[in-house]
């Protein structure tokens, strides 16, 4: 394929931070990316609405400390002086009251005198665990994990004597972040969550997360509104339909990396080898709410998160938007973000808009009796492919998958979360390494 019947050297399906990552690294190669993204914006699950003042992060909320590539990123991108530490705290409200626990600051479960002598001693044993397996925590290098995915996170805890750990901290405090499969998550998930956002520690922007996707997209070449519906390979590389703003339009390029999730991929390339097929075809994502409540006053509370156990709030947690990071509202009010998601008793998210935004008002007045008749509005995001669905051996896959993309004679690559874990961080590694390998061919 001659130069002047390219449409670009390699052509990227998907504008979330997986694509954007590879486009940006393939133009450090010296090739010539063109990203499809779907949607009128880039940044998929990283974006952010800005309603009245308040900024709402829709998806991704927090940045680990130890999200290397992501730092790395925005301080390339000259956003640096947008960070800022995060100061995460949870309470646990359970039938029995509300324990808080601190970011950063393991030994809050271990001196719990809310838990009994025999938790506390499973909170040991897990502790030993996290600090034993650091080194295969690392969110993008899921493919070190390989040895801790062979068991769900309530078996590993029944293992270890933890059950009532499991049920009254974890179970409820990581059920939103999992999107609300805690108990059928391979414990590597549990333990990757729990090291990289809470004993590590977090960062945010003050601005939005959307700034990161945003700067990205604004060096490299991105159609919005541009969904591909077909990709086959020809003689002389591949070739991909899009309906662009409405028209169809037919691209050529020399290769191309699909950054869209997994399941989505065997429709637009059906052609791809019948292993890779089913291995993607399995490719799961919960369902998510999330539901900005905004307040005329913020509520007093020394948590900047609420989870709950099934008793008392099934289905939802909270996060204190106004806590997070400066200039998310207005001087002197306030935002809740309340997420929901279904429970084996409730099917919240089959309700409709008004109804979901009642719930999550209704989460927020039920926790907080000062807010009552102080909600402004509430700004709500579904999210039908939410967050990456990891039972126990999907990371094994995901790493079998990987080292077969790494030695595949083929034009296409493959990039996103799913293929990693649970974070923003897995995302971009994996669209870094799909660059990486697709610019070693093209040199070939």
């Amino acid at each position: 394929m001659s130069s002047q019947s390219r449409d670009a050297d390699v052509i990227i399906i998907g504008g979330g931070i997986a694509g954007l990552g590879a486009g940006l690294r393939l133009k450090d190669r010296g090739l010539d990316p063109l990203v499809l993204e779907a949607e009128s914006r880039v940044g998929g699950r990283m974006t952010t609405d800005r309603v009245n003042g308040f900024v709402v992060d829709r998806g991704v909320t927090l940045f680990g400390n130890g999200f290397g590539s992501m730092r790395a990123l925005v301080k390339r991108l000259r956003l640096s002086p947008l960070v800022c530490k995060g100061k995460f705290s949870v309470g646990i409200q359970d039938a029995t009251g509300c324990r808080g626990y601190r970011g950063g600051r393991f030994a809050d479960l271990l001196l719990d005198r809310g838990i009994s002598w025999r938790a506390r001693l499973a909170s040991v044993r897990f502790g030993l665990d996290l600090l034993r397996h650091h080194r295969d925590l690392v969110h993008g290098c899921s493919t070190r994990s390989g040895s801790l995915d062979g068991e769900d996170a309530r078996t590993y805890f029944q293992r270890i004597g933890g059950e009532e750990v499991f049920d009254r901290i974890f179970l409820p405090g990581l059920n939103g972040p999992v999107g609300g499969a805690v108990d059928t998550s391979s414990r590597v998930i549990l333990m990757q969550v729990l090291w990289n956002l809470l004993v590590r520690g977090q960062w945010n922007l003050t601005d939005g997360v959307d700034r990161i996707p945003e700067a990205v997209a604004s060096e490299i070449r991105v159609l919005t509104e541009a969904r591909a519906f077909h990709v086959e390979q020809k003689d002389s590389g591949v070739q991909v339909e899009a309906e662009v703003k409405g028209k169809q339009q037919t691209f050529r390029a020399r290769a191309a990396i699909f950054a869209v999730p997994g399941q989505l991929v065997p429709a637009i390339c059906p052609s791809l080898p019948e292993e890779i097929l089913a291995v993607l075809c399995r490719t799961q994502y919960s369902r998510i709410v999330n539901a900005a409540v905004a307040l005329s006053t913020p509520p007093n509370t020394p948590y900047a998160g609420y989870a709950f156990t099934e008793d008392v709030v099934p289905g939802a947690e909270i996060e204190m938007e106004h806590l997070r990071a400066p200039n998310r509202c207005p001087i002197a009010t306030g935002m809740a973000g309340v997420f929901l998601w279904d429970t084996p008793q409730r099917r919240r998210l089959d309700a409709g808009d008004e109804s979901l935004k009642q719930q999550a008002s209704d989460v927020v007045e039920q926790n907080f009796p000062e807010c009552r008749g102080k909600v402004l509005f509430v700004h709500l995001v579904r999210w039908n492919i939410g967050i990456a669905q990891f039972p126990p051996g999907r990371l094994r896959q995901m790493t079998a998958l990987r080292k077969q993309l790494a030695v595949w004679n083929s034009p296409f690559d493959l990039c996103g979360d799913y293929l990693d874990g649970l974070s923003s961080e897995g995302a971009l590694r994996t669209g870094e390494e799909a660059a990486h390998r697709t610019a070693k061919k093209l040199a070939q």
